[in-house]
């Protein structure tokens, strides 16, 4: 689940809530007639109502969060959950996309109001577990890391490393440990899957 994907999701979601929208501007003045919200604590963008309960669980589970973007979660083509290991999410589940101690996350509940799974970028690569380094090492020596996403949810953490070498590119899930749980590459041209667990 690579960054650029959540990104795309999250600006696609957006764009599609905003299309449609009514102008709040007075045509009879050149005045623009504002709507003031309820001031709350925590402020939240939402495209459409979320749940109380799906909220009080976000805020459970980040406390400290200020603000929040919300939307229905929608369904990407060639999208690929199985590379998670979560379930499948559908129209009726939601995503939230935030910013959490300087770092951007996005984070899926699905609709009986339960926390599927969290991903954050890791922009700092030396800040990775040294057994998650170390698996790098072995088994992708001479690669370059590209890009890195930390995804965790109820039974795991794991770190999803893009990695190149020239035109070879490789997509690691490595969990904690150093495990390698799967990898799709593209070397020399072939391409291949594989899944260690």
């Amino acid at each position: 689940m690579n960054l650029k994907k959540w990104s795309a999701i999250a600006i696609v979601v957006v764009f599609a809530s905003s299309c449609g929208e009514n102008s709040t501007k007075d045509q009879s003045s050149t005045t623009d007639t504002t709507v003031t919200a309820p001031v709350t604590t925590t402020p939240v963008t939402e495209t459409f109502p979320v749940p109380e309960p799906v909220k009080t669980t976000f805020a459970e589970k980040y406390p400290t969060v200020k603000d929040a973007t919300w939307s229905r979660y929608e369904p990407v083509d060639k999208f690929d959950w199985e590379w998670s290991g979560w379930p499948a999410m559908d129209t009726s589940d939601y995503m939230v996309r935030f910013n959490w101690d300087g770092t951007d996350h996005w984070a899926w509940y699905d609709n009986d109001n339960s926390w599927i799974g969290s991903v954050s970028t890791v922009s700092d690569y030396t800040s990775l577990p040294a057994a998650v380094n170390k698996a790098i090492e072995k088994d992708f020596a001479g690669y370059t890391i590209v890009a890195v996403d930390k995804e965790y949810d109820k039974k795991r953490t794991a770190y999803e490393v893009d990695l190149a070498k020239g035109d070879d590119t490789v997509k690691a899930l490595i969990a904690e440990d150093g495990t390698v749980i799967k990898k799709k590459a593209n070397v020399g041209g072939e391409r291949t899957k594989e899944k260690n667990l």
